[in-house]
């Protein structure tokens, strides 16, 4: 039951961080692609408005004495437009600084120093500035590292501490886009736009577009609220809903292996019911030597599961001499070398009729290594010392202690005095001296009736 809890622990711990490494990565994605969409749609609109603006024809009267009466009308209907309502305010300045229109019409006519933007227009290209100079920021890695424009860009920022959008005069959603993206983030921009008479020529003017991005910037938001709650969320269930999957298959699977190892056991534990029937007066020798190895067991701290596979080890231990023939299992006299080697060859029969259940490695060497001696000295394999497993050395004590304590055809009984006596004798030779130590002090050898 721990090995599969402890599984599933796992298996929900790695898929948990699986799981948040994949919301993560997509999260992020999709943000990034309804971001690029929505700025691109953005960026259009302005490009639009720009472009309605840069159709307005000046002659160089206009940009020297001032707009007439018709142009000035013009850019009122313009600004009004409510296709336009993003625009909060717009100016045309000439390249003296002279403020020739502004929509609400307050400072016309007065003279001012170009800003950053103003200079960068006049030189003939788009920019942005914030509406307040401490909100200025340099650009977004994005900018900066997708393409070489983009990196030419961030030099001329960190020279002239404007976004400028270089290049041609062509107005398009691709050239206003850097601009927008950097201007998305701050809630209300200045856009500065030159004014030529022809597409070649040296800008006579500019205008500067005070934009509220504060829509976009609130769109924004709500998509990365949605994207971030949806993404997650479906996630979250799916990885709900597969834990539920994977623990009720493994409930499943681990009672088909619990009935199958049931099964398994009843039928070793006839077997080994029977080899005891032949070999003992009481036929409960596994049973006993069983129940002995819990006491020794809890002595050494072993853990419930631990115990409850030493025990099954313990009833199994003998299973292997279903193969030894009754003239040499239940013969009064000595064994010959040859009856002693088929013997001995009980504990590898055991272990091989064992091999394929579903019993633990723990149980299957047990079973083989149960006649190893403490010094090297016993079979099948010649181990020695620790090297031998704790279960086996633990049901070798009890094991010896209970047959010599029990009537056999060959002897009678000795004993438990008599018995303890000679566990204590070969305490350091056949027994591991910790496990001797244990049985007698947990005082197995004492009762009548072993522990249950």
């Amino acid at each position: 039951m721990t090995v599969r809890r402890n599984s599933l622990l796992r298996f929900a711990l790695v898929s948990g961080l699986v799981v948040i490494a994949l919301t993560t990565s997509l999260s992020s994605l999709a943000m990034g692609a309804l971001r690029y969409s929505v700025v691109d749609q953005e960026a259009r609109q302005v490009a639009a408005q720009i472009q309605q603006l840069m159709l307005q024809s000046f002659t160089p009267d206009d940009l020297e004495r001032g707009l007439g009466e018709n142009t000035r009308a013009a850019l009122d209907a313009l600004s009004a437009d409510q296709q336009n309502a993003n625009i909060l305010r717009l100016l045309l300045w000439n390249r003296r600084g002279v403020l020739l229109y502004s929509n609400d019409h307050k400072g016309d006519g007065q003279k001012a120093t170009p800003s950053d933007g103003l200079r960068a227009a006049f030189s003939g290209s788009m920019a942005v500035l914030p509406l307040a100079p401490e909100r200025l920021r340099p650009f977004s890695p994005e900018t900066i590292y997708l393409s070489v424009e983009g990196y030419l860009e961030y030099l001329m920022f960190q020279s002239s501490q404007v976004w400028i959008r270089p290049g041609p005069p062509t107005v398009s959603a691709q050239t206003t886009r850097p601009l927008v993206a950097q201007a998305a983030s701050l809630g209300v921009a200045r856009l500065f736009v030159p004014v030529r008479f022809t597409e070649t020529a040296t800008p006579a003017g500019a205008y500067e577009v005070v934009y509220d991005f504060r829509p976009l910037q609130q769109k924004l938001a709500r998509l990365q609220k949605a994207v971030w709650t949806t993404i997650p969320g479906g996630f979250l269930a799916l990885y709900c809903a597969m834990l539920v999957v994977v623990q009720r298959t493994s409930r499943v699977l681990t009672k088909q292996r619990e009935d199958l190892r049931a099964a398994h056991l009843g039928t070793f534990h006839a077997l080994a019911n029977a080899v005891d029937a032949r070999d003992s007066e009481t036929g409960d020798h596994s049973v006993r030597v069983a129940a002995y190895v819990v006491s020794i067991a809890q002595d050494f701290g072993l853990s419930a599961e631990q115990i409850a596979e030493l025990k099954i080890a313990a009833e199994l231990h003998d299973i292997g001499k279903i193969g030894v023939p009754d003239s040499v299992l239940m013969k009064p006299g000595p064994l010959t070398p040859a009856e002693w080697d088929l013997m001995r060859h009980h504990a590898v029969v055991g272990s091989s009729i064992l091999q394929s259940t579903p019993l633990s490695a723990a149980v299957k060497d047990a079973v083989r290594h149960v006649h190893e001696h403490w010094d090297g000295g016993g079979y099948p394999d010649q181990l020695k010392g620790e090297q031998i497993p704790l279960f086996a050395r633990i049901i070798a004590v009890v094991d010896a202690f209970e047959a010599m304590t029990s009537k056999r055809p060959y002897r009678s009984a000795l004993s438990r005095p008599r018995a303890m006596a000679e566990l204590q004798h070969k305490r350091n030779s056949q027994f591991d001296p910790q496990v001797v130590d244990s049985f007698c002090r947990v005082g197995v050898g004492g009762p009548d009736q072993p522990p249950s």
